[in-house]
C-alpha cells in the first residue's frame, strides 16, 4: 500500500460568479473548524487547499469520493466541473493587473515506482495547472531538485520540501498560493505609531498601528454584530481585503457564526447601499502593521468536515489515480500573511515548510478581527484570517 503524502499542500462571467460560490462556501468551516481546533489566531489558503482537494477527488471512488465531493462543494459531472474551474480560475489568475501579482499553481511529484493512471494525470495537467514529474524518492537529491521547480514556476517561495518528505511515500500532491498587492489608498510610514491594543481575552500588547484618512467603504452590519471596511488593491478594485471588527464585547466566533446567514454579496451589497445613499465618506482607517503565520495540520478540521475515509488505509479508495491501494497520510498547510504600508503579501504551501517564512517576527498580540482577501466581481475567497 502507498501513501499520498498530501504535503499539502461553462463560458459566462454569470457562471463563473455562481461556481466562485463553491470555494467561498467552503473556505468558513474550514476555518472555522481550524480555528476551533488550534485555539490560536488562524490564518489559510483556503483557494488553494480547495483546488488541490478538488483535483484529488477526481481519482478516488466510492464513499472517499463522495465525502470530498459532498464537503467540497464539487459537482458530480467530472467535464462540466473540470471546464468551470478552468474559467474561474482563468479569471482570478489570468489577465493583466496593475498593482497585483497572484498565482495558484498545483505540483504532482511521482516516484519512478509508482503507478498513476495515465487519465488522472492527464486531467491534471489540463485542467488544473499542474505541473508533474517524475522522480527517484530515494535519491538524496530529489528534495532539492523539487524545491527547485517551485522556485521556478511560483517565485518567490523555495524550500517548500525536505528530503524525509519523500521516505515511505509514492506521491507528493502540493499546491502554492501567492498573492501580493499594493494598497490603492496606501497608508504614510510617518503616522504609524506604536499603540496598545487588548485581545478578546483581555490580554494587553502593543501593534504599530497605521492611520489615514481616506475615502473608503465602511459600514456598520448589525447582522454581523461586526463593522465591515474594503481596502482595494490595484488600480481597478478587482481584489480588495474584506475586514470585519467585531463590537464591543462580541468575539470572533460570534461574528464568524453570523456567516450561517450572511454572504459575502450581503456584504458587498450593504457597503454599497451606503455609498449609494451617503456618497463614499471620508472615514479614519486605522490598521495595525501586522504579520502573521499560521502551521497547520488539517487532517482534524477536514475530519470535522465529515471527510475520514481518505485518511484511512482500510477505507481509502483511489483506484482512478491508481490500482494500487493508496490514502492520505497528511494535509501540512503553512499560511502567512504579512501587512505593511504599501500593501499585503499572502502566500499558503502545502506542505507547510517554508524556509523563507521560519525568520519572520510575528505579531504576537492583536485586538479581535476577521479579514478576506477576495476576488470581488465573483465574490470568491482566496485567503481568511481569524486573529
Amino acid at each position: 500500500m502507498w501513501m499520498i503524502f498530501f504535503i499539502l499542500s461553462v463560458t459566462s462571467c454569470h457562471a463563473a460568479t455562481e461556481f466562485s460560490s463553491r470555494p467561498t462556501y467552503v473556505s468558513l468551516p474550514l476555518m472555522q473548524f481550524s480555528y476551533q481546533e488550534f485555539k490560536r489566531p488562524t490564518f489559510l489558503g483556503s483557494f488553494g487547499l480547495w483546488s488541490l482537494m478538488a483535483g484529488l477527488s477526481f481519482g478516488a471512488n466510492g464513499d472517499t469520493y463522495k465525502q470530498i465531493s459532498e464537503n467540497f462543494l464539487l459537482l458530480p459531472n467530472m467535464k462540466i466541473f473540470n471546464n468551470q474551474y478552468k474559467n474561474l480560475t482563468d479569471i482570478l489568475f489570468k489577465g493583466d493587473m496593475t498593482g497585483v501579482r497572484v498565482s495558484n499553481r498545483n505540483y504532482l511529484f511521482l516516484d519512478k515506482d509508482s503507478l498513476v493512471l495515465p487519465d488522472f494525470k492527464t486531467m491534471l495537467e489540463e485542467y488544473y495547472d499542474t505541473k508533474t514529474y517524475v522522480m527517484d524518492f530515494q535519491d538524496q537529491n530529489t528534495a532539492a531538485l523539487a524545491n527547485k521547480v517551485i522556485e521556478i514556476f511560483s517565485p518567490p517561495l523555495t524550500n517548500i520540501y525536505t528530503s524525509s518528505d519523500f521516505k515511505e511515500t509514492a506521491i507528493i500532491m502540493s499546491n502554492v498560493l501567492y498573492f501580493k498587492g499594493e494598497w490603492s489608498l496606501p497608508f504614510n510610514s510617518s503616522n504609524t505609531r506604536p499603540e496598545e491594543v487588548r485581545t478578546f481575552e483581555g490580554e494587553r500588547g502593543e501593534v504599530n498601528m497605521m492611520y489615514m484618512r481616506g475615502k473608503v467603504p465602511y459600514s456598520h452590519m448589525e447582522s454581523m454584530k461586526a463593522s465591515v471596511m474594503e481596502m482595494s488593491y490595484g488600480n481597478d478594485g478587482k481584489y480588495c481585503m474584506l475586514l470585519l471588527f467585531p463590537d464591543h464585547n462580541v468575539s470572533v466566533t460570534e461574528v464568524f457564526r453570523n456567516f450561517e446567514r450572511v454572504t459575502f454579496r450581503n456584504i458587498f451589497a450593504k457597503l454599497q447601499s451606503d455609498v449609494d445613499e451617503s456618497g463614499l465618506k471620508e472615514v479614519e482607517v486605522k490598521l495595525p502593521r501586522f504579520i502573521k503565520q499560521s502551521r497547520l495540520e488539517l487532517k482534524k478540521p477536514l475530519n470535522d468536515m465529515n471527510i475520514y475515509n481518505a485518511f484511512k488505509p482500510k477505507y481509502a479508495r483511489f483506484y482512478k489515480m491508481s490500482r494500487e491501494l493508496m490514502y492520505i497520510e497528511t494535509i501540512e498547510h503553512n499560511a502567512v500573511i504579512i501587512v505593511t504600508e504599501s500593501g499585503t503579501v499572502a502566500y499558503a504551501t502545502t506542505p507547510g515548510l517554508n524556509k523563507a517564512s521560519s525568520n519572520l517576527k510575528e505579531t504576537t498580540i492583536m485586538s479581535p478581527l476577521i479579514l478576506f482577501i477576495i476576488e470581488k466581481p465573483t465574490a470568491t475567497v482566496l485567503f481568511g484570517g481569524i486573529f
